[in-house]
């Protein structure tokens, strides 16, 4: 029984260490080398296929948003070698000390890569070669294990790294290489989702013990190399061997927020704009009223103040329009009469009452109305104790504030000024 327990316990951590998760990312990292963009990285692998003179020892990890899968590989060499002479995309850049990168897009290859499944060398000074699987060609011969052709200058993908040390030089140690990339998941075929599943394989490209070190041509051998990928094998390329990774996570919503402003930012805008344009129109206006209205201590002499003066019983007869019209607004003080509704109650056009006004009083019906309610409001300052809200709200003012910046700028003093000396 307790043999039993053992190999469930066995089995569990084996397929807990055979799954990557691979993290979505708010924040994408910028594709130039440097890790500090990555807070955590998750998976850790040390080197031990011989022959091997210092092992290799690989951090890494992975993320991905809508657009891209990331990742990055920081490996510490004590020898940075560069054995291949053709760089990108030569199948002989894999004598070069690097990371491969294999991808099965859709989970669905067995012992063979299919044409949904590719290969990435990444050496560490930036060189890449991207191989495709299920070459139809290849696929006849029976002893081509692997069969794949090169896809590199069709495979939309950003590198950058970065290393410390020299290169080729046998009597230093040096530090090691970071790698980093960015994928586009429309170069894969995959629409991205959470819990989505693909399989991936990583493996350790690795030439220390070569003697003489020097760049190879294509006719050239190599007495000694190291590979070995992250399930320890040394001979892969096989999908059926390769590691289960999952998409985990989801954008935070002040992420999904932001997707949607840039989509409909636009809409927002016409959103916020009908709502505030009543209120712009508002203060539009009573910038025009202050802007118009003419200060009592400057028209004294006005024919508006002239006929505001007269006596009723003075009025002659083609007065007698415009005193119906002043009637009309003393009776409705506290309402925000505009011309168009004084026109209405005196049964002609707007254009006809500017021209009356202009032509009798000099004035528009505009200021008309509110010299009115300036005067009838002074006298209620004078002979009532009523506040200057209230005097405000009865002269149909539904902002005290404003009726105050009016009234000083008509009397040349603040409404509580003028009720203390008149």
């Amino acid at each position: 029984m307790k043999k039993l327990i053992f190999f469930l316990l066995l089995l569990t951590v084996i397929s807990v260490r055979a799954q990557i998760h691979i993290s979505y990312k708010d924040n994408p990292p910028i594709i130039d080398g440097d890790i500090s963009d990555w807070k955590i990285i998750s998976y850790a692998f040390q080197q031990t296929s011989p022959p091997v003179i210092s092992p290799n020892k690989l951090r890494y990890d992975f993320g991905f948003d809508e657009n891209h899968l990331y990742g990055v590989f920081q490996v510490k060499d004590q020898q940075l070698t560069d054995l291949a002479k053709d760089k990108n995309g030569s199948p002989r850049l894999i004598f070069n000390d690097g990371i491969e990168l294999y991808i099965d897009t859709q989970n669905n290859s067995k012992n063979l890569m299919d044409d949904d499944d590719y290969q990435l060398i990444m050496d560490f000074m930036g060189n890449l070669t991207v191989f495709r699987g299920g070459d139809k060609y290849l696929l006849k011969i029976k002893d081509y294990k692997v069969p794949k052709d090169t896809v590199t200058n069709h495979f939309i993908m950003d590198l950058a790294t970065k290393f410390d040390g020299t290169i080729n030089k046998e009597r230093d140690i040096d530090l090691g290489y970071v790698i980093e990339f960015q994928i586009a998941w429309a170069a894969l075929g995959i629409r991205p989702h959470k819990g989505q599943n693909f399989k991936i394989d990583v493996c350790i490209n690795d030439a220390d013990e070569y003697v003489d070190i020097k760049p190879l041509t294509e006719k050239d051998t190599i007495p000694s190399y190291s590979f070995q990928n992250i399930n320890r094998k040394t001979d892969f390329g096989f999908p059926d061997n390769w590691t289960n990774a999952t998409l985990k996570g989801q954008p935070s919503y002040w992420k999904i927020f932001n997707r949607y402003l840039a989509l409909y930012g636009w809409l927002l805008g016409l959103i916020i704009v009908a709502l505030f344009l009543p209120f712009l129109i508002i203060l539009v206006r009573q910038n025009y009223k202050l802007r118009n209205m003419q200060p009592k201590r400057r028209s004294e002499d006005s024919k508006l103040t002239t006929f505001l003066e007269m006596d009723k019983n003075a009025l002659s007869q083609e007065d007698a329009f415009i005193n119906q019209a002043k009637l009309f607004v003393l009776k409705r003080l506290d309402q925000n009469m505009s011309s168009a509704e004084l026109a209405d109650d005196l049964a002609i056009s707007v254009r006809q009452l500017q021209r009356i006004f202009k032509e009798k009083l000099d004035t528009t019906p505009t200021n008309f109305i509110t010299t009115l309610k300036m005067e009838s409001a002074a006298e209620m300052l004078l002979n009532t104790d009523n506040n200057i809200s209230e005097i405000a709200y009865a002269m149909g003012f539904s902002d005290p504030a404003y009726f105050t910046r009016l009234f000083k700028r008509y009397f040349g003093k603040s409404p509580s000024d003028f009720a203390k000396n008149g």
